[in-house]
C-alpha cells in the first residue's frame, strides 16, 4: 500500500499517489528528548556564515566547514558522518539544525543510510528539529535511504521557518537491495514533515507511508520500471515559482526513466515535487537540477560539485 499526503487546511483531494488531509495535531510525537547531533549557524564579522556551535555523539560526527561556491563565500557546506553500519531496530536519534538570521547552509551526508532487518515490532526512529531564521537559507540534500528486508523506519521532521527564510529539502527512498532482487520487502516506511511559522502556526504537513510487505507496489507496472521514490520540497519567498514548476516537469518529457509531478504548497510560496526514477543516479541528477534552477531563480551562485 502506498500513501502520500500533504495537509492543506482540512481540504481533501486524492489521486493515484497523493491524499490531502488535515493533521490531527500540531505536535510531533517522538520519544527522543536530546540531540545526538546539533549545529547552529551564525554570521561572522564579514557577514559570512560560520558554524557557531556544534555537538555530536556516537554515531554522528560533523565535517569541517567548507566554502565551495567559487564566487561567494557566504554559504557553508557541511557533511553529516555516521560511523555505524546503519539503522537498527530500537535506534532513536534526534538531529537539531538552527540557522540564525541571514545565514546559509548546504547540508548533506557522506553515504546512503542503510536500514537493516528488524524483528517483528521493532523500528528505528530519526527526528529532525530545524529552525530557519529571517533571510536564512537551508539546503538539505541527504543521500538515499535503503530499506532492507523487514526494515521499519519512522522519520519525522519539524521545521520552524521564518516568513523570509528559504528551504530546499530532498529525500530518496530505495525499496531494498535491488541488485539482489529485493524489491519492497521492508515492513514499513513512514516519513512525516511539519512546517511551522515562528509563532507556532502550522504552514503545511507532508507525509509518506509505505507498507512494502502487505501489498507490494512492485507489482504495479509503474513501480516495476521506476522503483526509486524521491521528493523535493522548496520554499522561496517573493519569487514567481510558476515557470520553475513548468521547467521541473517539462525536463522529464524526454526521459522515459523519470516521472515527475509538482504542486504548489499551501500558506507559503513553495512547491512539492514527487519523483519516480529507474535508478538512484537519475533521481540524484534530477534533485541537483531542481536545486540549480532554484538558485538560478534567486540569482544565487551555481551549485558546485559536492564531493562524496
Amino acid at each position: 500500500m502506498t500513501l502520500m499526503e500533504t495537509s492543506i487546511n482540512g481540504r481533501q483531494t486524492a489521486d493515484m499517489v497523493a491524499a490531502l488531509s488535515k493533521p490531527s495535531t500540531t505536535t510531533l510525537e517522538h520519544a527522543v528528548l536530546h540531540n545526538h547531533l546539533s549545529v547552529q549557524m551564525g554570521l561572522d564579522h564579514n557577514h559570512h556564515s560560520f558554524v557557531q556551535r556544534q555537538y555530536a555523539t556516537y554515531p554522528f560526527r560533523l565535517s569541517r566547514a567548507l566554502r565551495l561556491d567559487s564566487t561567494n563565500a557566504h554559504r557553508i557546506y557541511l557533511y553529516i558522518m555516521n560511523s555505524s553500519p546503519g539503522l537498527l531496530g530500537g535506534d532513536a536519534f534526534q538531529i537539531g539544525i538552527r540557522l540564525s538570521d541571514r545565514t546559509a547552509l548546504y547540508l548533506t551526508d557522506q553515504s546512503a543510510t542503510k536500514v537493516h532487518r528488524m524483528a517483528t515490532g521493532q523500528r528505528a526512529r530519526v527526528h529532525y528539529k530545524i529552525e530557519i531564521g529571517s533571510g536564512a537559507s537551508l539546503e538539505y540534500v541527504p543521500e538515499p535511504i535503503i530499506l532492507y528486508r523487514d526494515a521499519n523506519l519512522q522519520q519525522t521532521m519539524q521545521v520552524m521557518l521564518a516568513p523570509t527564510g528559504s528551504l530546499f529539502l530532498s529525500d530518496i527512498m530505495v525499496p531494498g537491495r535491488l541488485a539482489r532482487g529485493e524489491y519492497f520487502h521492508f515492513h514499513q516506511y513512514c516519513n512525516r514533515l511539519q512546517v511551522y511559522t515562528p509563532a507556532g502556526d502550522l504552514v503545511f504537513t507532508d507525509a509518506m507511508k509505505l507498507k512494502g510487505q502487505v501489498e507490494s507496489p512492485f507489482r504495479s507496472p509503474i513501480f516495476a520500471s521506476q522503483p526509486i521514490l524521491a521528493s523535493v520540497i522548496l520554499v522561496v519567498p517573493d519569487t514567481d515559482l510558476y515557470a520553475l514548476s513548468l521547467d521541473l516537469e517539462q525536463v522529464t518529457h524526454a526521459q522515459a526513466d523519470l516521472t515527475v509531478a509538482s504542486s504548489a504548497l499551501p500558506n507559503c510560496n513553495g512547491l512539492l515535487v514527487r519523483v519516480m526514477a529507474r535508478n538512484v543516479p537519475i533521481a540524484k541528477a534530477y534533485i541537483n537540477y531542481a536545486l540549480s534552477k532554484m538558485r538560478q531563480l534567486n540569482r544565487q551562485p551555481a551549485l558546485p560539485e559536492v564531493p562524496k
